[in-house]
């Protein structure tokens, strides 16, 4: 499976938020993925993990929104995700980005229930008090030896003898360079806190609502806020506006069923909100830079 399957929006996964994937084996909580934004995949739509997720662009440039704030990521950076923080993936002027990751989930590296090491150094990250920096550029003093440890990891095969041993020796690397330089930020206010909780409330809605008529004012309803602050809370914390993200959400959803099944145009349209055929017909083409049937034809 690839960093983009890991992503996908398909029928089991498409009406939940958070991310439902299983990566790794119980001994080995872990897995890494390659995959691209490109004119056939132009963005990953905003979403969370309890997994932390360390990603380095491997060509091109693109950027990344993490918890209301963008970042732009060129060839050689490395962005840093910390458990259940809010992100999405995006093109950046038409550009594709190539990118290899690592998702793993913190209790690898517990090494038993009384482990000092684990309530001092990674409980405060499960626990949101801290937060990683987002974006570590080659220019960083501590960039190449944190690199050595990625690069380590992704040449790693997990089936091999001892590899559990090679990526947690690596995963400790990283975080002493993390805490070593100091890099841990404050955790977010409970203003902020309250916000990102209104703005999850409100992309929850619209993954299970989105084959369905969507208004700002059922969302602002369902969040229990005026539309004008919802609006203003979702812009600041995806990047673009509600109406903007429902109809790219639902061109993505579409996407992959060209992808998947072997529905006709007008039946995906309608499945996933466009009451309009030629309407979604002129969207997708925005979106995606081709009709309907020839990304279908592209991609088989």
């Amino acid at each position: 499976m690839d960093f983009g399957d890991y992503h996908a929006l398909n029928d089991k996964n498409v009406q939940q938020y958070k991310e439902k994937a299983v990566h790794g084996t119980a001994l080995l909580p872990f897995a890494k993925y390659h995959t691209s934004i490109s004119e056939m995949l132009p963005f990953y739509p905003i979403h969370w993990h309890e997994e932390m997720e360390i990603i380095r662009v491997q060509s091109g440039r693109g950027y990344f929104c993490a918890d209301g704030k963008r970042y732009d990521a060129e060839a050689g950076d490395i962005i840093i995700l910390r458990p259940f923080v809010m992100h999405s993936i995006n093109r950046l002027e038409g550009q594709d980005m190539e990118m290899d990751a690592i998702v793993f989930n913190l209790r690898l590296l517990e090494t038993g229930e009384a482990d000092l090491c684990t309530l001092k150094y990674f409980a405060p990250l499960l626990n949101e008090k801290h937060s990683v920096p987002v974006v570590v550029r080659m220019t960083d003093s501590w960039y190449h030896p944190f690199d050595q440890s990625m690069t380590s990891i992704l040449m790693c095969d997990p089936s091999k003898e001892g590899a559990e041993l090679d990526i947690k020796a690596n995963l400790y690397w990283m975080f002493y360079h993390i805490y070593n330089n100091r890099l841990l930020n404050a955790a977010p206010s409970a203003a902020e806190d309250k916000q990102q909780y209104t703005v999850r409330k409100a992309l929850e809605y619209i993954r299970a609502e989105y084959m369905n008529e969507i208004t700002i004012e059922k969302i602002a309803r369902h969040c229990g806020y005026s539309e004008f602050y919802l609006m203003k809370l979702f812009k600041q914390y995806t990047g673009e506006s509600c109406v903007d993200y429902v109809n790219n959400y639902r061109l993505t959803v579409a996407g992959r069923q060209l992808r998947d099944t072997d529905d006709d145009v007008a039946t995906i349209a309608y499945a996933v909100g466009f009451n309009n055929v030629s309407y979604f017909n002129r969207q997708f083409k925005r979106q995606y830079g081709m009709t309907p049937r020839e990304f279908r034809k592209q991609i088989l």
